[in-house]
């Protein structure tokens, strides 16, 4: 079986590049995964929608409008300056920007005067290196602004870009708080592909036990222990924040969208089931696999056994006549050899007959 390399995104947290700062110092902590940082914005209100790639954080401000709805989309994390700008003029807390630029963070919610701050993970295989990936995003959602921070350009985009080309649509006709549940709605529904991926890779596995062709069985069991875990990681906290978001009342976040929330936790409490289903399917694995391995060894064992029982009998002939003292009459006998021969298969052909009948082999 081919292998999948172990994930990568279990590690010691990269807590010695903070050591001695101050709070909210901006350090971006993670791998760098563009080659600079990026903002794009989209503005939209019911028919109006306007694009603008690549813009500079200084031409934001003007732009900025209560009568329009702002996406603001940052991509790459690793300019800490650009991003302590344009947080400045939202007038972000250091401690938030400190999360935003810490890849490393866990799912969480925090409610601050005059905005939310939301980070999540994506969850996605990466086919190429044969892993599990993941990418941070974190987002912070005003009145009408929407700010969202990830490492890499992510896919799982372009649905809501394409959905945001009809006037009509929700996510034209509603405020930002919509934007910002269809967002977390879609990496939620992605992580149902991870799932069914890791499901296919369990029945794929579970096959391999029972081919005595497969190799490195046990590699790819630990390797998916430790994916279930980093998926586990990531999901229960997503779940407890967004429970959060359903209860806390706010202005921020129309009490309507509350059934669009409930809806996401209950498909993330279905992705929670499952992870602990695969968990113990795994470790269920785990024991086939070695109950497998202890079932050949003595398979084996219990062929030499029978080996080495057939020819105690033959040694024992075999040594007796192989004696050198003078009065041995068969050692003289014409059909001495002849004799010893068929004694010596008469056992044996007796001793398989036996084994034989008790379904020994």
């Amino acid at each position: 079986m081919k292998n999948r390399k172990p994930s990568k995104k279990l590690h010691k947290p990269s807590a010695p590049r903070k050591v001695g700062l101050s709070p909210g110092s901006l350090v971006h902590i993670g791998k760098v995964k563009t080659e600079h940082t990026k903002i794009d914005i989209i503005q939209y209100k019911d028919e109006y929608y306007n694009e603008i790639e690549n813009i500079s954080v200084a031409k934001i401000p003007a732009l900025l409008t209560s009568e329009k709805n702002t996406w603001i989309q940052v991509t790459g994390l690793q300019d800490t300056k650009t991003i302590g700008e344009l947080c400045a003029i939202f007038k972000i807390h250091p401690l938030v920007i400190e999360d935003v630029l810490n890849t490393e963070h866990h799912p969480k919610v925090d409610y601050l005067e005059n905005y939310i701050f939301l980070t999540i993970k994506t969850l996605q295989y990466d086919q190429q290196e044969k892993e599990l990936d993941s990418d941070q995003v974190s987002m912070l959602l005003f009145s009408n602004v929407l700010i969202t921070f990830h490492e890499n350009p992510l896919p799982l985009y372009d649905p809501i870009l394409e959905r945001m080309q009809i006037p009509e649509g929700r996510l034209r006709t509603r405020g930002v708080d919509y934007l910002f549940y269809a967002l977390i709605d879609v990496i939620v529904d992605n992580y149902y592909v991870t799932i069914e991926t890791t499901g296919d890779f369990i029945d794929k596995l579970e096959d391999s036990i029972f081919d005595e062709t497969a190799t490195d069985i046990l590699e790819s069991i630990q390797t998916l222990k430790r994916d279930l875990l980093f998926i586990k990681r990531n999901v229960f906290p997503l779940r407890e924040s967004l429970n959060t978001l359903i209860k806390v009342e706010t202005s921020l976040i129309d009490q309507l969208q509350n059934r669009y929330l409930t809806d996401v936790y209950d498909h993330l409490m279905q992705i929670y089931e499952n992870i602990e289903s695969f968990r113990d399917l795994n470790a269920g694995l785990k024991d086939i696999y070695l109950s497998t391995l202890s079932n050949k060894m003595n398979q084996i064992m219990k062929l030499l056994t029978i080996i080495s029982t057939i020819f105690i009998p033959l040694t024992f002939i075999v040594g007796l006549y192989g004696m050198n003292f003078d009065h041995m009459p068969e050692l003289r006998w014409t059909y001495g050899y002849l004799f010893v021969w068929i004694v010596m298969l008469g056992v044996s052909g007796l001793m398989i007959r036996w084994f034989m009948k008790r379904k020994w082999f």
